[in-house]
């Protein structure tokens, strides 16, 4: 018995090495699947490529329901639901209906499918193996009742005579967000499957920041790809790049696998030049509230790495603002979003007037159903009249202030439920940042601080919660964190 314990393959050392190289494998393995779902559509006809991918994710997630997940959140943050950008043609068939993309009689979206097919095998093995485990996690109560009023602003809408078709639509995002909680809370499992998510994210991730500088520098720039600035990247795209540096950031500070270290210290100017390449003002304050967040994490519980690198980074941002603060080139764009809230050019004032009559209409609706809300599928009220952008078939139903939307739809017992789930995974992640020794789940636990501020101070201003992208970030952000102190070795 002795010989056999003390032999090179049952060591500790053995089954850690073994469990990095598998995480690393799974890793690998989603991104190149996804690479090659891309490679199908372009090169492939369209129906062809989705009949083999759908027979791949339909044994791949048969075998391991956590592959839909993986597969899921790697394609949101890999592909855009729409651009002129032929590489970004899978994403539009992936979030787009199949009714409207393939003329199939089917109005649900390969996302949806996906989605609704691993929740499905899931549960169906679970039941079938007699071994559910069905885990609730620590955010479970405030998702239930943010889902119950979901449910509620569904009805009162189609009830109080709105659009169900809009009401649909306009609602849908929101429901991904409960799914992909359910999902990650239930499917990761072991610090092996975090770290493969982790892996899966920071890898699609640091791709579409690539492809996002190559988009400006070989199609935008040159003329070949000729579109307005507004719609030249998806505006919720920067949510995704301002978590990319801050998760590189965590990496360098609490540790991360000698590849992601090195993959993360290559894309991070990367990174940059495609946020700044977007030239979206949201996105610039909310990546700068979200640092200013982790911050003031690292100042408790890592003070070195606050010292040598969070406070230089914030001197320089002081040096750097009075310097920049009339630059017009791409580099002077950081500068440009900040003196936009007190000197905006004639463009930003534009946009800014339009934001301002909207939040004008959208008070007085809520003044108006304070309580319940108008519900789901019904427009906001038109007080002060807005410059006609019907080209949008959403334009009188999902304003501009999206955080402000929730309570618009859902009344003010949604916006209190939806703040309740928002503030405990932010409570939770910060915890966990200072409690827990795992350098992955540390790392996690910072990217969903820095994901979840950044993508509240964007909504703040911007459409956010309407993109099936980001409802699926947030709740695998939010079950990851629901479980994140009970995942084993």
């Amino acid at each position: 018995m002795v010989s056999t314990v003390s032999q090179p393959g049952l060591s500790t050392a053995w089954h850690v090495s073994t469990q990095r190289r598998q995480s690393l494998l799974l890793a690998a393995g989603v991104v190149i699947a996804s690479l090659l779902a891309a490679g199908l559509a372009l090169l492939l006809q369209i129906v062809s490529a989705v009949v083999v991918a759908t027979w791949l994710a339909l044994f791949a997630i048969a075998w391991r329901p956590l592959v839909g997940l993986y597969v899921a959140l790697g394609l949101v943050l890999l592909f855009e639901a729409g651009s002129a950008d032929q590489l970004m043609l899978p994403g539009a068939y992936f979030h787009g209906g199949l009714s409207g993309t393939l003329g199939l009689p089917v109005i649900a979206s390969p996302l949806e499918l996906l989605l609704v097919l691993t929740f499905l095998l899931w549960l169906a093995r679970g039941i079938a193996g007699q071994r559910l485990d069905f885990r609730t996690g620590h955010l479970f109560l405030p998702m239930m009742l943010f889902l119950g009023a979901l449910v509620m602003g569904l009805v009162r809408g189609v009830v109080g005579g709105g659009d169900l078709n809009v009401a649909l639509w306009e609602s849908r995002f929101l429901f991904y967000m409960v799914i992909c909680y359910v999902l990650a809370a239930n499917t990761i499992r072991t610090r092996r499957q975090l770290a493969a998510l982790i892996g899966i994210s920071l890898i699609t991730m640091a791709l579409f920041a690539v492809e996002g500088a190559y988009r400006r520098l070989a199609l935008i720039d040159t003329g070949i790809l000729a579109v307005a600035p507004e719609f030249a990247y998806g505006h919720e795209s920067t949510i995704f790049l301002g978590a990319l540096l801050l998760l590189v950031l965590a990496q360098q500070v609490f540790g991360a696998p000698w590849w992601q270290r090195l993959v993360g210290l290559i894309v991070l100017p990367v990174a940059v030049y495609t946020l700044l390449a977007t030239e979206r003002r949201a996105a610039y304050i909310a990546v700068a509230i979200a640092f200013v967040a982790v911050a003031l994490i690292l100042m408790v519980v890592h003070r070195k790495a606050f010292v040598f690198i969070a406070l230089p980074i914030i001197v320089a941002a002081a040096v750097y603002l009075p310097l920049f603060w009339n630059n017009t080139t791409l580099v002077g764009q950081p500068a440009r979003a900040v003196r936009s809230l007190y000197q905006p050019d004639p463009r930003d004032a534009l946009s800014n007037q339009y934001r301002d009559l909207e939040k004008i209409n959208v008070r007085a609706t809520i003044h108006a159903e304070p309580l319940f809300g108008v519900g789901f599928g019904r427009p906001f009220l038109m007080v002060a009249p807005l410059p006609d952008i019907s080209w949008w078939p959403f334009w009188r139903y999902e304003p501009h202030h999206n955080i402000m939307w929730v309570w618009l739809k859902t009344g003010a017992i949604g916006f209190i439920f939806f703040w309740l789930l928002i503030g405990a995974t932010l409570a939770r992640s910060a915890h966990f940042v200072k409690r827990i020794r795992d350098r992955d789940a540390r790392v996690f636990a910072v990217l969903a601080v820095s994901g979840i501020v950044g993508f509240m101070v964007f909504c703040y201003v911007d459409l956010g919660l309407v993109s099936g992208r980001v409802t699926v970030f947030l709740g695998t952000l939010m079950g990851t964190v629901a479980v994140l102190d009970q995942l084993q070795q």
